[in-house]
């Protein structure tokens, strides 16, 4: 009865040690994975959290055309040397980084004759300035100057202006009237002649220390009010450990990681990994990048004999080669401006002495006094890992730590005592 009573123990105790196995490899491949799950944290977070959006205003025509004879002279530019310089200059009028086509017509163009110029410094004389294209600017319901708001700023779309970049305002206030309302003058007659693109403002609402974002156009005659609703998004402290291939985004430290990649002096972020990108893609094709477009760096900057490269590599439409591809990743703790456009039309037409010059409306605004908050964090943790295991050693072996201590201290203590004084006993004997 003894010998099957230690058969049936002995079948027990294999069959519990054989689920506790398998269990404890699930449960180890289960840690080994690190899932995420991305949950709610906050749902009304304040939007005093956060400053107000980085509002950048660009004129579809870039250039004052009106200033284009004191470049003449300041630049001794010849009578000869006129109409191709003309030329360039209307294509900087409507040029941006997804439209290098504009160069298509100075493919065959003695351009080694203004090689010599800086079109960027050109070009930045010639932009716009903020007391020609802004006006009746308003802040938080107060009238302010609009020079003091606005800022000139490099974008890939040239030359524009912003506002509360560097000072991150905040507003706690929302709803209509209570951000930035801003008069938009559209000095139609001031334009490139040879510039035929329809008349407008390109706008840009992004968060502080983010290089670009996505283009909303605002057309003529309108009123375009610009509702901003803010998404906040971060990885706990548990995921970071991961490197940023696993979690899929990026923190500012992480320098040495692969997909570390932004502009020079300036914060990691997707936009401006994105804007890093498009350097290095001119850099790849055509051995130098438009300056006009990025912060300083020390890359080469395109000349005049380098307009027909970038013509010919204009990307998303190069079909000879893969074109811009982009390997960039989420700020592990990003912002989501949502932005909702309401535009009514101004209809000047029916106004008496109303012309282009009076320009548009634009009412930048908090839609609401909240903003949502999520949070990406590991399902399983150290910390499940270790009550899991505890829970299956319960199960299949009725032990704890308790039973563990008890099991070590018989088995190093108890056990080697008795067999010492046995021998000691048997030595007497």
């Amino acid at each position: 009865m003894r010998q099957r009573m230690r058969v049936l123990w002995s079948l027990a105790l294999i069959c519990a040690f054989s689920v506790l196995i398998y269990v404890s490899y699930l449960l180890g491949e289960r840690y080994h994975n690190r899932h995420f799950q991305t949950i709610i944290a906050h749902s009304h977070a304040p939007i005093l959290q956060i400053a107000f959006p980085v509002v950048i205003i660009c004129n579809k025509n870039r250039l004052n055309w009106s200033r284009l004879e004191e470049v003449r002279s300041r630049y001794n530019i010849t009578p000869s040397q006129e109409p191709l310089l003309e030329r360039i200059l209307t294509a900087y009028d409507r040029l941006s980084f997804h439209r290098f086509n504009v160069f298509d017509s100075l493919e065959d163009q003695p351009l080694q004759a203004l090689n010599h110029l800086n079109f960027t410094q050109i070009v930045s004389e010639m932009s716009w300035r903020c007391d020609e294209i802004l006006t009746n600017c308003s802040w938080q319901t107060t009238a302010r100057n609009c020079c003091s708001l606005f800022r000139p700023r490099r974008l890939p779309l040239g030359y524009c202006l912003a506002f509360n970049e560097l000072e991150q305002r905040r507003n706690a206030a929302f709803g209509i009237d209570t951000g930035l309302l801003v008069r938009l003058l559209l000095h139609s007659e001031q334009h490139a002649p040879g510039n035929l693109d329809t008349k407008g403002f390109i706008l840009n609402i992004v968060e502080p220390s983010v290089w670009f974002g996505f283009p909303i156009e605002v057309v003529a005659h309108t009123r375009t009010n610009v509702a901003v609703t803010a998404v906040y998004h971060y990885f706990d402290e548990h995921t970071l450990s991961l490197p940023s291939s696993r979690r899929r985004c990026v923190m500012d430290y992480e320098q040495d990681s692969e997909h570390f990649h932004t502009l020079m002096g300036q914060k990691y972020m997707l936009e401006n990994c994105q804007a890093e990108c498009q350097q290095r893609y001119l850099l790849r094709y055509c051995n130098c990048t438009l300056d006009l477009f990025y912060p300083p760096s020390n890359y080469s900057s395109c000349q005049a004999t380098d307009f027909p490269c970038l013509a010919a590599h204009n990307p998303y439409v190069h079909t000879e080669d893969a074109g811009l591809m982009c390997d960039c990743l989420h700020n592990c703790k990003s912002l989501t401006l949502v932005t909702e456009l309401r535009k009514s039309v101004m209809q000047p037409w029916l106004q008496l002495n109303s012309s282009l010059v009076h320009g548009m409306w634009l009412n930048v605004f908090f839609k609401k006094p909240s903003m949502l908050v999520y949070r990406t964090n590991l399902i399983y943790t150290w910390v499940d890992l270790l009550v899991s295991f505890g829970g299956i050693c319960q199960l299949c072996l009725g032990c704890s730590l308790i039973s563990l201590l008890e099991f070590l201290y018989f088995g190093l203590l108890k056990v080697p005592r008795f067999h010492w004084q046995r021998i000691r006993q048997m030595k007497k004997n």
